[in-house]
């Protein structure tokens, strides 16, 4: 009976642990094409200025986050409260990001309902966070916002 039960709790807590994996794979099978970042160039007052009017904090960049940093922003924004610069502070570019491909995500999951498209917004902020450079995360915001 106990080994049962350790069994069980070993693959209890496996999965818990693998779950945020899951997660954002499936956030990221949601849609059949990648975001594209944008090819212009902006200005470095360019860019400060979108930093800055995001509530971004320090100098622009960007750090890569996994899906475990996303629900450790998550956990912070509860805390601290949601843009609080401590969060901010520790995971830079991401707010940006995640704007950087809102409305690509948006019309891409339009109509499968809210759970699908909270999912893979946040998949594809933390895949721009590893895959993107905050140039081009501040191009695309740009474009796509027309700042």
């Amino acid at each position: 009976m106990m080994k049962k039960l350790g069994f069980l709790a070993a693959g209890l807590i496996g999965l818990v642990l693998l779950s945020p994996m899951f997660l954002y794979w499936w956030g990221l099978s949601n849609i059949e094409e990648l975001p594209q970042p944008s090819r212009i160039n902006l200005t470095s007052e360019q860019e400060l200025n979108i930093w800055s009017t995001e509530k971004e904090v320090g100098t622009p960049r960007v750090e890569e986050i996994t899906p475990y940093g996303y629900i450790a922003h998550f956990y912070c924004n509860i805390t601290h409260g949601v843009n609080a610069q401590i969060c901010m502070s520790r995971y830079p570019g991401l707010r940006i990001s995640a704007f950087a491909v809102r409305r690509h995500i948006a019309e891409k999951v339009r109509g499968k309902g809210n759970t699908v498209w909270q999912f893979t917004w946040a998949a594809y902020s933390i895949w721009v966070t590893r895959n993107w450079d905050i140039h081009q995360i501040l191009a695309t915001y740009h474009e796509t916002y027309n700042t």
